[in-house]
């Protein structure tokens, strides 16, 4: 594991292996110019556009599903966040914003249970799908290498 991800461990249980670690984050949605399909459509004053968990394109779930959960502490690439697998959970951590700190720490944004991700798979050109028991699927961005070795995990 590389010293990016190091401060995952100090957020691990006595008895807990930590398998793979990951920047995970969002697609923005937007378009190589910069505004979005919706932003550019002349009836985009009649409906609004959903930017709700669970209303985002890759988001598959009811807002109480742990793929919504996941997905509300999911940001963009200019802010990603560490997607962490162990033996016996999923975590999502983030970097704290401190001033007055030199190093920066992550901090403990969402967990669940190892048991109740179904299944996980890359879908090409960094993209990881995480499927959960109850039903919910989330697709992130991931960096291509840190998806093989998330995926080994």
């Amino acid at each position: 594991m590389t010293t990016e991800f190091e401060g995952v461990r100090e957020h691990l249980k006595p008895d807990e292996t930590l398998r793979a670690a990951v920047w995970a984050s969002r697609a923005d949605g937007l378009t190589a110019a910069g505004l979005s399909k919706a932003e550019l459509s002349p009836f985009r004053f009649r409906r609004p556009v959903p930017n709700r968990p669970g209303d985002r394109r890759g988001v598959h779930g009811i807002p109480t599903s742990l793929a919504v959960g996941l997905d509300e502490h999911i940001r963009t690439v200019s802010d990603p966040r560490v997607l962490a697998l162990t033996d016996q959970r999923l975590l999502v951590l983030a970097k704290q914003k401190t001033w007055f700190r030199p190093s920066t720490p992550l901090r403990l944004r969402w967990e669940c249970p190892r048991t109740e991700l179904k299944s996980s798979a890359g879908q090409g050109n960094g993209r990881l799908r995480l499927d959960f028991a109850d039903g919910s699927a989330v697709t992130l961005i991931t960096p291509a290498a840190g998806l093989r070795s998330f995926l080994q995990g």
